[in-house]
């Protein structure tokens, strides 16, 4: 039988998943950052994911709060809390990063305007995105193992997008590296995915080590 509060870290878990695969695959298409500020899809599709990652947060601490986890768990779990928590300020200035479309234009930085708000967003999920992903790594293999937190099942899939979401930026942006914006959408797909199955996956208490007879 369920508890109150594992219902509602579980529905945070699949609502907010839900979410940031939506928004994040309705994600403007356009060939230049400059293009993809003005298009409409931007604020509605940024909003999505930036709620997506609120409730996703907001579940991971109700999960912490409710669900019997090892000690183990819970340092990996408190990591990817403090980093989720990042991850939704920098999506919130990724959301707000049109304001700065006008400076895009042709022959506009040229005339001295500046993008604030674009280049504080890059530089945030450039420093935030890779210890997020090893983070929830952890997390999700751990709960994996111990059964408290999804399944090796649909583990892989929250490990693959989490390996794409914390290489993307350094890859495509700082590096430049040709094709691998792909990885932006294997990250969404990944990750959102694994939060909506792991909501709705069954758990189990963890079994003390001395309750085992395995040494501490």
């Amino acid at each position: 039988m369920e508890s109150g509060r594992s219902v509602i870290w579980r529905a945070m878990f699949v609502v907010g998943g839900l979410l940031y695969f939506v928004g994040a695959f309705d994600h403007p298409r356009g060939m230049t950052m400059a293009d993809m500020l003005v298009d409409p899809a931007w604020i509605p599709s940024h909003a999505g994911v930036f709620v997506g990652v609120l409730l996703m947060t907001m579940g991971l601490i109700s999960f912490r709060r409710s669900a019997p986890i090892s000690a183990r768990t819970d340092r990996w779990l408190l990591a990817t809390i403090v980093l989720s928590v990042l991850e939704t300020i920098e999506m919130g200035l990724h959301t707000m990063a049109y304001v700065d479309a006008d400076a895009l234009a042709p022959g506009a930085l040229e005339a001295g305007l500046s993008t604030p708000v674009l280049t504080l967003h890059l530089w945030s999920a450039i420093l935030v995105y890779t210890p997020f992903a090893v983070a929830l790594t952890g997390l999700i293999w751990m709960g994996q193992r111990e059964r408290s937190l999804g399944s090796p099942w649909i583990g892989w899939l929250g490990i693959v997008g989490a390996a794409a979401h914390g290489s993307v930026m350094w890859l495509a942006i700082v590096l430049g590296v040709p094709g691998t914006g792909i990885l932006f959408p294997i990250a969404a797909l990944g990750i959102s995915l694994w939060f909506v199955l792991a909501g709705a996956w069954p758990t189990r208490t963890p079994v003390p080590l001395a309750a085992t007879g395995m040494p501490h």
